[in-house]
C-alpha cells in the first residue's frame, strides 16, 4: 500500500514540474515552410509567372520536447489568386503530431497582357492604338488578352475604363447589317452554289442568324451573316 502511495505521489510531483523543451522552431522557420508548399503548388499547376507571397500573419515561436522533429506544410484547398489562400503546417515529434499551425496567404501573381489606353464605348470598334501592355495582378479566374490582333475590329458589348485589363469576353463582333439593307444571298444546295437579292429583315453581326426576304421569291429565309453585303443559305437535302 505505501508503495502505490509512493508511485501515485512521484507522479503526481513529475506533472507538477516544469515541462522541459529541447528545440524551438521559430515562427520566420515554420513561414519559410510555409511559402516552400505554396511555390510547390505553383509549380505543380505550371505558374511559373512572376509572383509574390505574403502572410497575414507570423507565428509564435514553438518550443519542442526532445525528439525527432519533422515539419511538414500543405495546401488543403486549391490557391486562390484573387482572396487568401489556407496553408497547414504540422510539427510532429517522434513520429506523433504535436501542433497544426494554420496560416493564410495572399498570392500575387504577374502577367504582361492588353490593358485599355483609355474609356472604351459600348459599341465603338477599337484599334491598336486603343491598348498598351501593362504588367498586372491576375486574378486566375480571367485569360487576359495578348495579342492586340485578337480584337481589333471588334467592338465593346460594356464599358471599359483606361487601364482595365481586357478578355475576349469583352468583346463582339460589329454590327454587319441592319433591318431593310440589301445583301447578296447565297444559297447553297447538293454542292451548288446560287446568289439572289434579298432585304435584310433584322439586325445582325458577323456569324449571327438572321431573317432575310428573297426579292425574287419573296420567301422569308434564315441566314448567316458573313459580312456588311452578304449573308448565306444552306439548304438541307
Amino acid at each position: 500500500m505505501k508503495r502505490i502511495f509512493f508511485v501515485a505521489a512521484l507522479l503526481l510531483m513529475l506533472s507538477l514540474m516544469p515541462r522541459t523543451f529541447a528545440y524551438t522552431v521559430s515562427g520566420v522557420q515554420i513561414q519559410t515552410l510555409a511559402i516552400e508548399a505554396v511555390e510547390k503548388a505553383l509549380a505543380d499547376r505550371g505558374e511559373f509567372r512572376r509572383h509574390e507571397i505574403f502572410f497575414t500573419s507570423t507565428p509564435p515561436d514553438l518550443k519542442l520536447p526532445e525528439g525527432i522533429v519533422d515539419v511538414k506544410s500543405e495546401i488543403p484547398a486549391d490557391i486562390n489568386y484573387a482572396s487568401l489562400t489556407p496553408v497547414r503546417t504540422s510539427v510532429y515529434v517522434n513520429g506523433r503530431l504535436y501542433r497544426t499551425i494554420s496560416l493564410t496567404a495572399k498570392i500575387r501573381v504577374y502577367d504582361t497582357v492588353l490593358v485599355a489606353n483609355h474609356d472604351l464605348r459600348i459599341e465603338v470598334a477599337v484599334s491598336a492604338n486603343d491598348f498598351r501592355t501593362a504588367e498586372i495582378a491576375v486574378d486566375g479566374r480571367n485569360e487576359y488578352i495578348k495579342d492586340v490582333k485578337e480584337v481589333v475590329g471588334l467592338v465593346p458589348h460594356r464599358f471599359i475604363r483606361a487601364g482595365s485589363p481586357v478578355t475576349l469576353s469583352y468583346f463582339q463582333q460589329p454590327v454587319a447589317v441592319n433591318a431593310g439593307q440589301r445583301v447578296n444571298i447565297v444559297i447553297k444546295f447538293n454542292g451548288i452554289k446560287v446568289i439572289a437579292r434579298g432585304i435584310v429583315m433584322t439586325r445582325g453581326r458577323i456569324g449571327s442568324i438572321v431573317k432575310v426576304k428573297n426579292e425574287s421569291s419573296e420567301k422569308i429565309l434564315t441566314a448567316k451573316v458573313i459580312d456588311s453585303q452578304t449573308v448565306e443559305v444552306t439548304m438541307a437535302t
